[in-house]
């Protein structure tokens, strides 16, 4: 029988046709969430029905998909749910992160390719961390700032887990299993290891993970324009205009100092990223070697275009942020959204600003720039004007 539940995040119910043990896992793996029956004459805004073997998540006007579980139809509503709370809140930035109290400090480790982020997230709750927010961290840039806010969701690990991992941790995950579907597994964590649903906490560093077989443990130190680039590719809370967006990713990066974890065992990632909770964060940063984040970005990839022959000026109402390394932040304004430009990228930007011949600009900057290839440039100058055009930032005359 359909049944219509509100949730604390969105302002519409959700309803549930024949598929009870989605809700069941839901109220499990959420807290603070006010999971509450309504009137079925309440309008929803998805629902979740059983089909088969499987559960279908209807979301009338964006898509409608099929989860083999009930465990997997409650992880996307859970990623749906976050969503749809940051995305009509222009004062929200959401990161694909996970975030962690630990010895005092608030440490956000940005998502990157199976780099151990919910591993490292759980084994550090096992020993005593609080859990801000697992996979997904919104950020309220309400004073200005950012401050993280606890999602109160449960962590949750791929399963079967690696024998990489340790007996221990797999003891310990076993300890504290929750919904377990044979690919997901939930943890239950006691309360004290899990923030309240809504609470703000002001992020102290930003922890990039590289783990790799025989790697040797060690922090380097990431660049804020290195930060903010990567930053800008893990936000997904789009109600801000571009511009805006930009600017409170800055102010992250510059008043948070970005690190790099590279380790093998869980164990000595706990050890180091205790030993840094404990010490004078920007003391640490200044002293350590630099270090780039193995994080591929999609941000800024030549095309293959050939050169256009007719004149091009650049249009639209953008701002640039300029990078330490030469390179620049694009945003516009308009809601084309951001780039990131290397510094061949904002040279050619700025080079733009009047109407010039692609072919001429291309003598320009092999000039200028004799160490990098001719081909590159034109590659790189193709590519560019491409996507600006698409973007309505370019135009020709």
């Amino acid at each position: 029988m359909p049944a219509n539940h509100s949730c604390a995040l969105v302002d519409r119910p959700v309803r549930f046709v024949d598929s009870e043990p989605v809700l069941a896992i839901l109220k499990r793996v959420t807290s603070g969430w006010s999971w509450t029956a309504v009137s079925d004459s309440c309008y929803p805004f998805l629902e979740v029905r059983r089909s088969g073997g499987g559960y279908v998540i209807d979301e009338p006007e964006r898509r409608t998909f099929t989860e083999p579980s009930a465990l997997s139809a409650a992880c996307s509503l859970v990623v749906i749910l976050l969503n749809r709370m940051v995305e009509p809140d222009p004062s929200m930035l959401c990161l694909h992160a996970s975030a962690v109290s630990l010895a005092g400090r608030d440490f956000v480790f940005p998502s990157t390719h199976r780099a151990g982020k919910s591993t490292l997230t759980a084994a550090l709750a096992f020993c005593g961390a609080r859990i801000i927010a697992d996979d997904i961290v919104p950020v309220d840039c309400r004073d200005g700032v950012g401050a993280l806010v606890a999602s109160g969701v449960a962590p949750r690990l791929r399963v079967p887990l690696p024998r990489a991992l340790g007996r221990r941790f797999a003891f310990d995950a076993w300890r504290h299993k929750g919904p377990d579907d044979g690919h997901y597994r939930y943890l239950a964590l006691p309360p004290a290891r899990l923030a309240r649903f809504g609470e703000r906490r002001d992020a102290s560093a930003f922890v990039f993970l590289e783990r790799a077989r025989d790697a040797r443990p060690e922090l380097l130190a990431v660049a804020p324009g290195q930060a903010m680039k990567i930053l800008l590719v893990q936000n997904f809370g789009n109600a801000a205009p571009s511009d805006i967006v930009l600017g409170r990713i800055d102010r992250l990066a510059a008043r948070c100092p970005a690190f790099l974890l590279r380790y093998e065992s869980l164990a000595d990632a706990r050890k180091l990223l205790t030993r840094l909770a404990s010490a004078d964060l920007a003391a640490v940063h200044a002293a350590l070697r630099p270090g780039t984040p193995r994080v591929a970005s999609p941000d800024y990839v030549p095309a293959r275009a050939s050169l256009p022959s007719d004149t091009i000026v650049r249009t639209g109402d953008v701002v640039l942020q300029p990078m330490g390394d030469g390179g620049a932040f694009l945003a516009d304004r308009s809601g084309g959204g951001i780039f990131a430009l290397d510094a061949l990228g904002a040279a050619i930007w700025e080079a733009l600003a009047a109407p010039v011949a692609p072919l001429d600009l291309a003598d320009e900057l092999a000039e200028a720039y004799p160490e990098i290839e001719r081909t590159r440039i034109e590659a790189d100058l193709a590519g560019l004007i491409s996507r600006l055009m698409e973007k309505g930032l370019a135009r020709t005359v």
